[in-house]
């Protein structure tokens, strides 16, 4: 989400081929004196909406979210505050109505005053309620720039069905032209095994299983901690230290176990992502280093997270606020070598 006054408009003219045009219309318009109604600005690609209303409680008001268009929602007369949320955040009420492009949503989010002269972008990563009462209730003018999202120049299947994976990557890459599905999403119903006896082998697996058999551009990852008085294990066994369906518990108590007299507890947490793309690997790793705790700490996060504690802090990953863990994480770092390729080497 971004919120802006109209003089800098030109500041994001880069951020889709199709902005420009928007933003230069919404600029060369007096629309208190335009008549409400749907103006083609580029046929289908660019619509602008302009709407007279009185804003309304934020209980009387509803959470919604779109795929096919980006909104530009710019003030034209009056105040009124925007609710503002991440689709990571929310959850469907309604399913997806295409015809009119339509999510409804049930989410919390903060609020944002925007006055007149003032722009909002929301994304379809965005979910936001919109004509909200600022102090009073008042007579709006506003006009809705529907901005059609470009088709994707790359398309990428992530070997994955967890939504707050696929989220994460989607904000980073968002404003380019790559679009990103996940197993689900690409049609894909069979499990995808992870037999290599390396995270490198596993990761390749499971990207190079996609592609030769859907013929879909994929990227795939493994991670496992590495300790070093273990000889490197649990390592790409991590996820079943303690057997085929060990739980995250189970995982954790036969590593203590094992590590119970031994002085020497470095560790690290390793994750590689493997992306196949017509044919071609490209391979991504991220390395956090750190030391096993002598006790399970911290109820957030999954898996060996209560145990590790990263280099330069006290607390085990099962301590820290998901926000400060993604900062510094393996699989954070390895994703952000992905994107930067994907944006500099495959973009420019």
């Amino acid at each position: 989400m971004i919120l802006d006054h109209i003089k800098n408009a030109h500041l994001y003219y880069s951020m889709n081929p199709l902005f420009q045009k928007a933003f230069e219309y919404l600029s060369s318009n007096d629309f208190t004196r335009m008549e409400n109604g749907v103006y083609e600005v580029e046929g289908k690609s660019i619509l602008a909406i302009v709407n007279s209303y009185e804003t309304e409680p934020a209980s009387q008001r509803v959470w919604e979210g779109h795929q096919k268009y980006i909104d530009i929602q710019y003030v034209a007369s009056g105040v009124e505050n925007m609710g503002h949320s991440s689709i990571q955040q929310a959850q469907v009420l309604q399913a997806y109505d295409e015809e009119n492009d339509f999510t409804k949503f049930e989410a919390t989010g903060t609020e944002i005053t925007v006055p007149t002269s003032y722009f909002t972008i929301f994304y379809p990563s965005d979910v936001h309620k919109p004509n909200l009462v600022h102090r009073n209730s008042m007579q709006i003018k506003k006009v809705v720039m529907k901005v059609k999202v470009p088709e994707p120049l790359i398309q990428l299947t992530f070997a994955s069905n967890n939504h707050h994976k696929l989220e994460e990557v989607r904000q980073k890459l968002n404003g380019t032209l790559i679009s990103i599905a996940g197993l689900e999403e690409s049609g894909i119903k069979e499990e995808l095994h992870e037999t290599g006896d390396t995270l490198e082998a596993n990761a390749f697996q499971k990207a190079n299983r996609v592609y030769s058999k859907f013929g879909l551009n994929c990227f795939a990852d493994d991670t496992g901690l590495e300790v070093e008085a273990l000889g490197g294990r649990p390592g790409v066994y991590s996820a079943r230290y303690a057997g085929e369906n060990a739980s995250f518990k189970e995982n954790v108590n036969k590593l203590m176990a094992e590590m119970e007299g031994k002085t020497n507890r470095k560790a690290r947490f390793r994750t590689v992502i493997s992306l196949v793309l017509d044919a071609t690997e490209f391979k991504f790793e991220g390395i956090v280093n750190g030391h096993i705790a002598e006790y399970p700490t911290g109820q957030l996060g999954f898996g060996y997270d209560p145990v590790f504690i990263p280099e330069g802090h006290t607390e085990t990953f099962a301590e820290m606020k998901p926000d400060k863990k993604n900062k510094i994480s393996h699989r954070g770092q390895a994703l952000e070598k992905l994107v930067k390729f994907l944006k500099e080497d495959l973009l420019k």
